[in-house]
């Protein structure tokens, strides 16, 4: 038998066995809840010791007494004067026993030899010995997935493995999951074609699917179709076309498709069916509505769970009403009923954004709570503390967090993404504000500057693509260390480098950069070039060049940037002209004319996250 093969034997085996724990450690980076790992300075605190090879130490305690028998989901370790024992390990661990290089060796080896070698035999490949867990799913998550998303033709795939109901229903979850709908259309047309019958629970799965994909028409045409076949539909097939609807923004058609299930259908929505609605309305920015309907539900006697409170949370946590969330998150404990991982996910980035320090500390309280309840932190846990560091210019601790995640945590699934460096890049950028405010140590900003580099060469060494946003964090290091030529420098070939074309969030970065150094004419200039290459100024960015004529006094050019504002459709809020019309006091005509086109309007966090300065 080759060792690929035997591998792959062992990729079915399940672990129990303590007392062969200690010899495949290093077989295992799945964490037991009950026990939590040693942290990096108990780690640091341990004599270093030279761990034998597993291979060495079965060798030394069995002397090759190894038997691999025909039964697939164990293998059996003899040795002469002890009675056989049977060591399980989990099929959670393969990716221990398969290293990486030995599955890109697999894919060059005829399909004869190997299931990953060809696409439709992977995707079943992975259906099978994946671990029956829920993915990491949703709305700008998908670089977190733990599964392949490329589309596959069912009809090589099931040619190759056979079609059945239920291996059907598992292609159609896998591509609902991966945004293919129309392989679920065509899956549907070979189960007609082989007289296989859909019954309500397999109805259920391909609406789930559809829905997942934003498909409301042929979400709506397999409901047709159910009912045409006599199929009374259930509260988990409403529950799919609410999610659809909800994912392609159309609210007013969710709620008529909720009041539906009672007037006509005569279903009581149950806990599901809100929390879907809620969850929608949160992910369409109404979170008054969702809270509304929170409580309109609970009236009607609609018992939450878990998921339902989880969601109340998050949608708090969002709208930075932090308040709000640790009150919804009191309500686990007075129904009884446990935390999700998700839960302390929001509570966590929901604390680390503010400013304040009692709810950044919170932040961190939450994290050993977490393995209190024992759940495990995973990298959107170690993304949000890290970033709420880097919001406060905390160098120290954000810089812990980010080789934290880098070098110590090879358990987690989900490596390190674009997102972990450029939230790096984004900390250092603070930092620069807060040397030059506080007059501190003036050598910390080429400092910053030299990590913000290593940040982006780290990058590279990883093979991960530089895209546009830590492109502009690393120009904001730059900007904010007043470093002219080299921040027009990196603006003008290191963005053309990687084929990036600067849009307005990058043009803001310089133009504030000469308006804070009093550079009015150079801003003047790159708004032009702005205009010339099609991309189009904002409301901030005129506000950054309204302030910069305040400060080198010219009061002609900001009456007249603000009317171009006004005929671009967006005039200068009354509260952000303040300041301007005080230090133009002495011109009363100017001052005057700038009121006339002012409007009322309320504050946007916007200043305060980008590069608007109120001086």
């Amino acid at each position: 038998m080759s060792a690929f093969n035997q591998l792959l034997y062992f990729n079915k085996i399940n672990k129990n066995k303590r007392i062969f724990i200690n010899i495949y450690r290093s077989f295992s980076t799945t964490v037991d809840k009950t026990t939590q790992p040693p942290s990096s300075w108990e780690q640091s605190q341990q004599p270093q010791q030279q761990q034998p090879s597993t291979q060495n130490t079965i060798n030394n305690i069995y002397k090759n007494d190894i038997t691999i028998t025909k039964d697939t989901n164990k293998i059996h370790l003899e040795k002469e004067d002890e009675e056989k024992k049977q060591l399980n390990i989990s099929k959670f661990n393969r990716d221990d026993y398969i290293k990486p290089e030995l599955i890109e060796r697999a894919k060059s080896l005829p399909h004869t030899s190997s299931p990953l070698s060809d696409q439709s035999k992977r995707v079943q490949y992975k259906m099978i010995t994946e671990p029956q867990i829920y993915p990491i799913s949703g709305k700008g998550k998908q670089h977190l997935y733990n599964f392949s998303t490329e589309s596959i033709d069912p009809a090589i795939f099931f040619k190759q493995n056979g079609i059945s109901l239920p291996l059907a229903m598992k292609f159609i979850h896998r591509m609902g999951l991966s945004n293919h709908p129309k392989r679920i259309l065509e899956t549907i047309e070979l189960l007609d074609k082989n007289l296989i019958i859909l019954d309500m629970k397999s109805y259920g799965k391909v609406l789930s699917g559809l829905a997942n994909c934003k498909d409301i028409d042929n979400c709506l045409k397999i409901f047709e179709r159910m009912l045409e076949e006599g199929i009374k539909p259930s509260n988990h097939h409403f529950n799919s076309l609410i999610v659809a609807h909800m994912n392609a923004g159309k609210i007013d058609e969710a709620f008529q498709i909720l009041n539906s299930m009672e007037t006509t259908y005569k279903l009581l929505p149950d806990h599901v069916n809100f929390t879907s609605m809620i969850n929608g309305l949160v992910r369409n920015r109404k979170t008054k509505l969702a809270i509304q309907l929170f409580s309109e539900a609970r009236i009607k006697g609609m018992q939450p769970d878990s998921v339902t409170l989880s969601v109340m949370v998050d949608a708090c946590a969002k709208e930075d009403r932090v308040e709000k969330a640790f009150q919804y998150f009191e309500e686990f404990k007075y129904l009884n009923l446990p935390p999700t991982e998700i839960t302390f996910n929001s509570l966590i980035n929901a604390c680390a954004k503010r400013s304040d320090d009692y709810y950044y500390l919170k932040s961190f309280e939450l994290l050993q709570d977490m393995a209190v309840h024992n759940f495990k932190p995973d990298i959107i846990t170690y993304t949000s503390l890290m970033n709420g560091a880097a919001k406060r210019g905390e160098v120290q601790v954000f810089e812990k967090i980010y080789r934290e995640l880098l070098y110590n945590r090879d358990d987690f699934k989900q490596q390190p993404d674009s997102r972990v460096f450029t939230i790096a890049l984004y900390g250092y950028a603070v930092n620069q504000i807060a040397v030059k405010r506080n007059f501190t140590n003036k050598s910390d900003l080429s400092v910053n500057i030299e990590k913000a580099e290593a940040v982006l060469q780290e990058m590279q060494s990883r093979g991960i693509s530089i895209t546009k946003y830590p492109l502009d964090e690393y120009l904001k290091v730059l900007a904010h260390s007043g470093r002219f030529n080299r921040t027009k420098e990196t603006f003008e070939q290191l963005y053309q480098k990687n084929n990036i074309q600067p849009d307005k969030i990058s043009y803001g970065i310089m133009i504030k950069m000469y308006v804070d150094h009093k550079r009015f004419e150079k801003a003047l200039e790159l708004l032009h070039q702005m205009k010339n290459n099609g991309v189009e100024a904002d409301y901030y960015i005129y506000l950054t060049l309204l302030h910069g004529s305040a400060k080198v006094g010219y009061a002609k050019t900001c009456l007249k940037i603000a009317n171009e504002m006004n005929r671009l459709g967006f005039p200068p809020k009354i509260e952000d002209m303040k300041g301007i019309l005080l230090r133009f006091k002495e011109y009363p005509e100017i001052v005057h004319g700038i009121k006339r086109i002012c409007v009322f309007g309320e504050d946007d966090d916007y200043l305060q996250n980008h590069y608007v300065s109120k001086d």
